[in-house]
């Protein structure tokens, strides 16, 4: 049956002689209509083309390698049709050598075929990732070793100012990330110029004159416009029927000060912006009674003004501080350091590049570089296309690229030189979704597609676009969601893309019609309730696997989808369903053990986890003591494992032989003793150790006789047969991937031969690069297409496929926003920011360029995540399920359904922490179109629990039958069934607690010992959750804010606070924000009223006295030994019934020959938040922030730690005296609420 194109596809198949861009949204069918044109230029009646003069370039091999099959099969077909077709005759031969290709593969191509022009040895091979990782290694350690031995002062100086600790691991890691970003520009070296000459400023412009100022102006303008919007809805409440219209009056006011800070930006005069956004005051809103007005109304009003608010306070904090000579002085004192590191970037990729044409190995890089060096000649100050860039012209009669929105500069600048220049041709044909450019990681530059989309024309034209926006992949349930949630959160401020009517998803596809089965869901789980109190964080990723299994389960009763060969509904199967994560690791192999407990069959394959398997550490372990037995980890672990097969007690046995040698000379002891008497007495017994020693000794000197001359694939597949291991390890559980992983090592044996590196040692070496720069393979992978298992996979590993049911999961997850926050920050356009550290004051400084810089990035980063959550959402063809873990979810519920606008909002927007910030209030905005559905903890594990019961209970009824069979024979399985070992405590306690871990440990005790009294869901008091956005500086109640980041801040504070300077407790709080000794996030939660109230009180001028005399201590640490007794002393007995054994028996056992007396330490560490010497004795006092109401309820939780805490500083001082000559002891121990504003005794 022919298929029926839209308009849309028509023109992309059909239209000739122009440059076209093809905006393909999700499900569009784009693959099929580029295949499509590519027929139909082959097979056109009147200008037919051999497929050879078509460059097809997508992004992976197996894209081409698909595209090349469906070419092959419309070829095959037409010819069925039309056997004596000559010409296509011809293309079914000349189709295996056309170029329907990678970017690489094209690169490539244009080496083999033109190598000579840039002197390149054609007997070249391309490195594998391992090879270069070792490569650049030695490489970077020569460089580092030079220019140490050089010892010029600009070396030193910036090694002394930029290398974090003891190690210049992290200079070398600098250097890398340069070059990484450098070889991304087609002319690397000229890139790196320019950013040197970003901080050599004008003279005459200053500061002024760079991209960054033109940026920071920009975020003004931003910021700026973006207070005024919030500041015209508050007025616009103001002035509703029942809303606060006494407000109007500050907001007015607000409104001014908005408006002439508007004014200072369209001057451009810094200082002026500066000391305003400096000297910024409010006035204070109304607190006269305002009768008739919405409480919500007015709440919602305070929240846009303080929203603004902090708009503009954190414009003056992150841009305009100081005046401008102080970001000019410290933009210019940044020069000579970076001019450092871009000396150190060339001279390493020199250096590099000379020891890959020394080895005659290529990487992907180079192949883009040596294609652009000949395509390409330098003529004065400009490139010019080359003799072999006109013939390649001249050749294509069109050059198509897919996935054109993952595009870097350098593959641009080579899809334009093979284009039909030559004869002033428009020939290039693009398609792909701006939208799904999730790639930014690896440097692709969507900002290209963006260009065209904006400059070509809709209209018929010599450069046209075509959008298309049908999508034949997905029910209308699904397409509304997505369309919903992304006219709400994708926007040309975040994201750089409208999602307007012309990005929308429109339904192409013909689904039956059912009501309410398709509709999406958005699955929660509360990330804190009550259950989850002590849980770890991955307990709570366990929990959202819990809930999707448990909606997986719903689903295989419920669920119908559309059978692809029929059309028909049937019943759901679990190779329908998939689950999608934004990273697999942390995630994946826990959600798939959880599906497989359920009995739901899962599956994940993950690009990590080969290395870490215990099969591929073992053969390694043995690899590695065959090339040096004197290493004891690797030894002991071959022992261990099967291959040798000693167990815990025989390895403790062994190594007790001889404890004055390192083990590895007691083992080979041992083994030349047992060889000498076999030889001696060939017949002699032997006991089970020593006769498993004895075998693994002959085998072992067997292989590593063959290691000088044998290939390391060849050992490998020797070590698995002599010792048996690849046998064992095919009969363990999940054998078939264990064999699989095994086989794998083989072929990177092999892989690694065809290196330029030789020897067991240097594999070795190899592998343990590898691992360093976590370089995995990831496991083998034996599930077919067709296995009927849930799968679960990456968002990005799932680009281009579709699943009737979609699990988009972890959407709770943060951002990863590390790169922002290195002391190196990268943009292809706006250059380097770097930190100016002072060498001599050992001060860092954040420059204007790194600001400017690292919001940019910011901004890139989260447009990147948006498009992230599109592929994600667009996979699913019927049903779409969303799930995540929301912390305070019952709170964030009720204020995002309350203000979910407010939240949508730039600020809103690009203040998110993580998808659920996006989802949820966009969501709410639909009113109840969707439902949200929380579920709890208790309701996850009730399954659990009945299953435990069930088994409980069956256990019972065996028991109640054993009664009726022979006493002496019960009275004996009774006693082992409930045998308990002695040293059970032992084996569960540890060396070394934190106090933290104690207090934690007492206070589930005590709950433990009250459960009877205490009900099991306690209720807690329902505190309105207002976001990070919303938050008032000064006024705003404290219960609202994350308690424990508040604590956080709150210590930080008092530990870099100077209580005897004389400044202000604002002034210092603004002066560690500018040194960076807190964060912004820090800055948001402290209340300096409060800080205040403590300076000024007695306690703060006892402090101040204290650091005046230089008695002041805080932050310090601890560790101190206890025994159990006096451990039980503190009320933190490990045991109460095994302390009372130690002290009624004296002694609890025998281990081995040593008697366990029940003195051995239990070390205890902790951190004393702050204590100073008076004159008659210590004063310790710990700061808390714990929301309490009662001075005993927090006196009562902290007592015992304050306790420990004098025990430790009494020790520490125990020789000195104070003034009277008495022994120096802690005379008070004090706790300081913050929350109360009390000291209270303890």
């Amino acid at each position: 049956m022919a298929v029926k194109w839209t308009e849309e596809q028509k023109k992309v198949i059909t239209l000739r002689d122009r440059n076209i861009l093809v905006s393909a949204a999700a499900g569009s069918g784009k693959t099929a209509v580029l295949v499509q044109r590519i027929l139909s230029k082959i097979m056109d009646p009147l200008k037919p083309v051999d497929i050879d003069r078509l460059l097809i370039m997508t992004f992976t091999r197996a894209a081409a390698g698909e595209m090349r099959e469906r070419i092959e099969r419309g070829l095959d077909q037409a010819l069925a049709e039309n056997p004596d077709n000559e010409h296509l005759q011809r293309q079914m031969t000349l189709i295996h050598t056309a170029q329907i290709t990678t970017i690489d593969g094209f690169c490539a191509y244009v080496i083999r075929n033109y190598f000579h022009l840039i002197g390149l040895d054609p007997g070249y091979r391309t490195a594998d990732e391992g090879e270069l990782k070792l490569l650049q290694e030695d490489v970077l350690k020569e460089l580092f070793e030079d220019h140490y031995a050089e010892r010029k002062a600009d070396f030193t100086a910036f090694v002394e100012c930029y290398a974090p600790g003891k190690t210049d691991e992290g200079l070398k890691e600098h250097v890398l990330e340069l070059y990484n970003a450098a070889m991304s520009n087609p002319w690397p070296e000229k890139w790196l110029d320019s950013c040197v000459e970003n901080y050599h400023l004008d003279p005459e412009k200053g500061l002024e004159g760079t991209r960054w100022f033109r940026y920071l102006w920009e975020a003004a303008d931003c910021a700026l416009k973006e207070a005024e919007e919030l500041t015209e809805t508050a007025m616009k409440t103001c002035q509703l029927q029942d809303g606060p219209e006494l407000y109007l009056e500050a907001l007015e006011k607000d409104m001014m000060l908005i408006l002439q800070l508007k004014q200072l930006s369209v001057k451009k005069d810094y200082d002026e912006m500066a000391q305003n956004l400096r000297d910024l005051k409010f006035a204070r809103l109304s607190s006269k009674k305002m009768e008739g007005v919405s409480e919500q109304l007015k709440n919602l009003v305070k929240a846009l003004r303080e929203d603004a608010k902090d708009n503009l306070k954190e414009l003056g904090i992150r841009y305009f501080y100081g005046n401008l000579d102080e970001p000019t002085e410290l933009t210019e004192a940044s020069a000579p350091p970076l001019e450092m590191l871009v000396k150190l970037t060339k001279d390493f990729a020199e250096r590099f590049q000379a020891k890959k044409r020394e080895k005659n190995v290529l990487d992907f890089s180079d192949m883009e570089h040596f294609a652009l060096d000949i395509l390409l000649k330098k003529e004065g100050e400009n490139y010019v296309p080359s003799q072999a860039a006109r013939e390649l012209s001249e050749k294509y009669d069109e050059v198509l690229l897919d996935e054109y929105q993952d595009s870097n500069l350098v593959q641009e600048i080579l899809m334009q030189t093979v284009s039909g220049w030559v004869n002033e041709r428009k020939n290039i044909f693009m398609v792909g979704d701006v939208k799904q450019s999730i790639y930014r990681f690896r440097l692709a530059r969507p900002e290209l597609f963006m260009e065209k989309y904006k400059s070509y024309s809709l209209e018929d034209s010599q450069e046209q676009r075509i959008d298309l926006h049908k999508n034949f992949r997905s029910r209308n349930e699904v397409l509304d969601f997505s369309n919903d949630i992304f006219y709400r959160i994708m926007k040309r401020n975040l994201g750089n893309v409208e999602y307007d009517a012309d990005a929308a998803l429109y339904p192409g596809a013909s689904y039956q019609e059912e009501t309410d089965m398709f509709t999406p869901e958005i699955l929660l789980v509360d990330g804190d309730d009550e259950l989850l109190d002590d849980a770890a964080a991955d307990d709570k990723k366990l929990l959202e696997a819990r809930m999707i299994a448990k909606r997986i389960k719903e689903l295989m009763g419920t669920q119908k989808v559309t059978d692809k060969a029929t059309g028909e509904l049937r019943p759901v199967q679990y190779s329908d369903m998939v689950i999608l994560l934004r990273s697999l690791s942390g995630y994946a192999d826990r959600f798939a053990a959880v599906l497989n407990d359920a009995g739901i069959p899962a599956h994940t394959v993950s690009a990590t986890g080969y290395f870490s398997t215990v099969e591929v550490q073992t053969v390694l372990s043995m690899l590695r003591i065959l090339d040096n037995p004197r290493q004891d980890i690797p030894l002991t672990a071959v022992l261990r494992s099967p291959i040798a097969g000693l167990s815990d007690e025989e390895l403790a046995k062994l190594r007790l032989k001889d404890n004055d040698v390192r083990f590895y000379e007691c083992v080979l002891e041992e083994c030349e003793r047992l060889k000498q008497e076999a030889e001696e007495n060939p017949g002699q017994e032997r006991d089970t150790s020593e006769e498993k020693l004895y075998r693994f000794y002959a085998t072992y000197e067997k292989l590593r006789q063959l290691v000088p001359d044998t290939p390391i694939h060849e050992l490998i597949e020797l070590l698995l047969k002599e010792t048996g291991y690849g046998d064992y390890a095919a009969a363990m559980p999940a054998g078939d991937r264990r064999h699989a992983n095994l086989l794998m090592l083989v072929e990177k044996a092999i892989a690694y031969e065809n290196t330029s590196y030789k020897g067991l040692f240097h594999f070795v070496r190899y592998i343990d690069e590898l691992q360093k720069y976590d370089v995995d393979f990831g496991e083998a992978d034996l599930i077919g297409e067709n296995e009927n298992v849930v799968r679960i996979m990456s968002i990005h590993k799932s680009k281009g496929l579709e699943f009737p049911v979609v699990f988009a999961a972890g959407m709770g997850k943060n951002f990863n926003r590390q790169d922002t926050r290195s002391r190196l920050v990268l943009h292809p356009e706006l250059g380097i920011g770097l930190d100016y550290m002072d060498g001599k004051q050992r001060v860092k400084s954040v420059t204007i360029a790194k600001r400017a810089i690292a919001k940019q990035i910011d901004m890139e980063n989260l447009g990147e995540e948006l498009r992230v959550l599109y592929v994600a959402l667009t996979r699913a063809k019927e049903k779409l399920i969303l799930t995540g873990s929301l912390k305070k979810a019952e709170e964030t519920l009720s204020y995002i359904k309350a203000f979910p606008e407010e939240l949508l909002s730039y600020l809103g927007r690009e203040s998110a922490a993580g998808y659920l910030d996006w989802i949820l209030p966009a969501a709410a905005s639909c009113q109840d179109k969707y439902q949200i559905r929380l579920m709890r903890a208790a309701e996850l594990v009730q399954e659990e629990l009945e299953t435990q019961i069930k088994d409980d209970w069956n256990r019972s009824a065996c028991m109640e039958k054993a009664a009726q069979a022979d006493e002496k024979k019960v009275q004996q399985f009774s006693e082992r069934f409930h045998r308990r070992y002695a040293y059970e405590n032992d084996v569960q306690r540890k060396n070394k607690y934190s106090v933290s871990e104690l207090k934690h440990r007492a206070m589930r005790e005590a709950f433990e010992k009250e459960e009877e009294a205490v009900p099991v869901f306690q209720s807690e008091e329902v505190v309105p959750y207002v976001p990070a956005f919303a938050r008032e500086i000064e006024q705003q109640s404290e219960d609202a804010s994350p308690g424990a980041l508040r604590g956080t801040a709150m210590h930080r504070i008092m530990e870099c606070y100077q209580f005897s300077s004389g400044v202000s407790a604002k002034e210092q709080v603004a002066g560690m924000l500018e040194k960076e000794q807190i964060t912004p996030e820090m800055h948001g939660l402290i209340r300096i009223p409060q800080v205040e109230y403590f300076v000024n009180a007695d306690i703060g001028k006892r402090m101040g006295a204290a650091e005046k005399d230089g008695k002041l201590y805080r932050e310090k640490p601890f560790v101190m030994g206890f025994t159990d007794e006096q451990l039980d002393e503190f009320g933190f007995a490990e045991n109460t019934e095994q302390a009372e054994k130690v002290k009624s028996m004296g002694r609890v056992g025998n281990i081995g020959e040593t008697e366990y007396t029940g003195k051995e330490l239990t070390l205890i560490q902790g951190i004393i938040d702050v204590f100073w010497i008076e004159k008659d004795g210590i004063v310790l006092l710990d700061y808390k922030t714990d929301r309490v109401d009662t001075e005993k309820e927090l006196s009562e939780r902290y007592a015992a730690q304050l306790k420990l805490y004098e025990e430790a500083l009494n020790r520490v001082y125990e020789h000195e005296k104070d003034a009277a000559g008495n022994p120096l002891k802690v005379k008070e121990k004090l706790l300081y609420s913050f929350r109360l504003g009390k000291v209270i005794p303890v």
